[in-house]
């Protein structure tokens, strides 16, 4: 009963989140901004997304905790609402961080697939961060293999459990926000902290997830040269088939009586 009712937790945290997502086509055009005025380098690129929505969260984390400035309810909704509200606007932003460095890292967000690994990978990121978990390393570890190979089905059921792991660690730890004052500062710097934490770690990932792809294409080919090896015929063989068809067919000639 107790799982069940965790999990609702998550079901519901990782609902609003989707809800209120920027739509696809203006977080490419963002993309593209901050590439053009990094002037095509990837790397400045992605630092200045970084900024760009670290800056973001932390007003976010101001404004959940604002509340708390009104006596009574404004206390309880800072200490219980505005705690997982605050949570689905800093997941908002760092789900969409992550899904404008997935592009400029080469991916197509566009795809339903790569949008959920974008969020499973900024919620993974998230809680790490704040619980000073390596769930994703240990998910791999766990299940044998890289995260990256997982179907969508596999990485939507992973995503409900880190969104569960996140809401109930979220709830346990808002009481600091319902302090009228602290609470705003807390907030907003804490929220900036924590999504510039989480933009690095999404681009150290996402570097690895590239060269896992480079090595998972590398050794796909040498596969398939093996394979063709063993059903190829040797050079000499292929020479002499090569020099027996080309040969012109004997005469036979008959014997005069």
């Amino acid at each position: 009963m107790k799982e069940a009712e965790d999990q609702s937790q998550g079901h519901k945290l990782l609902t609003a989140v989707e809800r209120i997502l920027s739509d696809t086509d203006s977080l490419i055009a963002l993309a593209e901004k901050h590439l053009s005025k990094a002037r095509g380098d990837k790397r400045d690129a992605a630092g200045e997304v970084v900024r760009y929505f670290s800056n973001r969260a932390a007003v976010s984390g101001g404004l959940a905790a604002a509340p708390a400035l009104i006596p009574g309810a404004g206390t309880l909704a800072a200490a219980l609402g505005g705690a997982l509200a605050d949570m689905g606007f800093l997941l908002k932003y760092e789900v969409e961080m992550a899904l404008v460095l997935s592009y400029l890292h080469g991916f197509d967000i566009r795809k339903d697939e790569e949008r959920q690994l974008a969020f499973l990978l900024a919620s993974v990121s998230t809680y790490d961060a704040k619980s000073g978990e390596n769930v994703l390393v240990d998910m791999a570890k766990a299940e044998g293999v890289a995260i990256w190979k997982y179907a969508p089905r596999e990485v939507s059921k992973h995503l409900v459990g880190v969104m569960t792991k996140i809401a109930l660690l979220q709830l346990s730890r808002g009481l600091v926000r319902a302090l009228p004052l602290i609470g705003i500062a807390v907030g907003s710097s804490m929220n900036k902290v924590l999504t510039t934490r989480v933009g690095e770690r999404c681009i150290q990932d996402l570097q690895k997830r590239r060269e896992f792809l480079a090595t998972e294409s590398t050794r796909q080919e040498q596969e398939e040269e093996v394979v063709e090896a063993r059903v190829r015929p040797p050079a000499k063989k292929r020479a002499a088939s090569k020099k027996s068809a080309r040969a012109p067919a004997r005469r036979t000639s008959g014997r005069k009586s």
